[in-house]
């Protein structure tokens, strides 16, 4: 979800989970929030404000983290992978996805042009007559069935936003670019498609193809003296503690 400030990114972003979510999906969702978090007069907001790195609110059916920490792109990404989709406001310049736009106008949504652009919404869908524009033309609030269809039908799994540099495409946005106009799949990405998983504290750690033969080939030659071990194993997993 893509577009200027004050576009209409969030009803947009907020029509589509609704309807995806009404479909069965498991939706996730991303925010890029530029000018820091606004956070809730609430228990758990007094406790981070006391001075706690983190904070953790349970309830029944809901849960709330708070941390102090920076995120980039690409961990918010490998943290819900597991998802059906990803809804994503923001970072229009970095994440390697189908992007839907939201613009005011026309001349607004021109300045979004592309083979990642997979729809126009936002108040350029209300204008009237409705513009032409290079992608279809939605109102997200109206026809939000007709944007989940879209998205059902162009969505793709995204590279994971880390620009490893690896692949033939040499960045995330360029393999996604290729993957929209039906040139490659999410198979030519190097770090998904990892022989070597790195868990950190539950979360898998995105790794390049250079970490990830300096693992393989480091551990794999440990492994291998050691008494008891296949000569050729099929899968080796390593737990420790620091």
């Amino acid at each position: 979800m893509i577009g200027f400030k004050k576009s209409g990114k969030t009803t947009v972003a907020e029509a589509l989970i609704r309807e995806l979510a009404g479909r069965g999906y498991r939706v996730a969702a991303v925010k890029h929030a530029h000018g820091g978090l606004t956070l809730p007069e609430a228990d758990s907001t007094r406790l981070l404000e006391a001075g706690a790195r983190e904070v953790v609110a349970v309830s029944p059916g809901l849960t709330e983290h708070l941390a102090r920490r920076d995120r980039e792109l690409w961990e918010a990404l490998s943290l819900l992978r597991g998802y059906d989709y990803v809804v994503v406001e923001g970072f229009k310049s970095r994440f390697p996805g189908m992007r839907i736009v939201a613009a005011r106008t026309v001349e607004e949504a021109l300045k979004f042009k592309g083979p990642l652009v997979l729809a126009y919404s936002g108040p350029v869908a209300r204008l009237e007559p409705r513009p032409e524009l290079p992608a279809p033309v939605v109102d997200a609030v109206s026809e939000a069935g007709r944007l989940a269809d879209l998205v059902e039908e162009r969505a793709f799994e995204v590279p994971p936003a880390l620009d490893c540099g690896f692949c033939r495409y040499k960045s995330c946005i360029g393999l996604a670019t290729a993957i929209a106009r039906g040139e490659a799949t999410i198979k030519e990405c190097t770090v998904l498609s990892s022989r070597v998983r790195l868990v950190v504290d539950g979360e898998e750690i995105a790794l390049n193809p250079f970490v990830q033969d300096i693992l393989a080939n480091v551990l794999g030659g440990i492994v291998a003296t050691l008494k008891g071990v296949p000569e050729k194993p099929s899968r080796v997993e390593i737990t420790f503690t620091p």
